[in-house]
């Protein structure tokens, strides 16, 4: 009987260390944005703003320091997924998490948009290399 008590105190202190709640508190925050990449480039009049955080955290997204109308609620699997306009050709995107803890975090890319019909810059100097290539054979 006292084996069988002893035994059943070891089971339930190793479930209290290792329950999911006494883990919740381990969690650290963090805040990583997937989309935009920094210095992203697109003639788009919106931006894909993704990524992923503490669960149960709640997400504003500021474009060029004015804040978008909704603040996005994360679900228990951490991601969120919006779209925000852009305006000019440099757009600073901020994303900004704040944690069931009640701390912050913000995260901070720049997106460059640009006119319709323009290309990209690294396509230009792309297609001139080939260019110079092709005549050179």
């Amino acid at each position: 009987m006292k084996k069988t008590a002893t035994v059943l105190a070891m089971l339930l202190v190793i479930l209290i260390l290792f329950s999911p709640s006494a883990k919740a508190d381990e969690v650290k925050n963090f805040i990583k944005l997937s989309e935009p990449k920094d210095n992203y480039m697109t003639s788009a009049d919106k931006v894909l703003i993704s990524g992923e955080t503490v669960p149960n955290s709640k997400v504003s997204v500021l474009i060029n320091g004015r804040k978008e109308e909704k603040e996005l609620s994360v679900g228990a699997a951490g991601v969120f997924v919006t779209q925000a306009p852009i305006s000019s050709k440099e757009n600073i995107i901020t994303v900004k998490a704040l944690f069931p803890s009640g701390e912050t975090e913000t995260v901070s890319r720049k997106v460059y948009q640009l006119e319709s019909g323009s290309e990209l810059p690294e396509l230009g100097s792309l297609i001139q290399t080939l260019k110079s290539f092709l005549i050179l054979k």
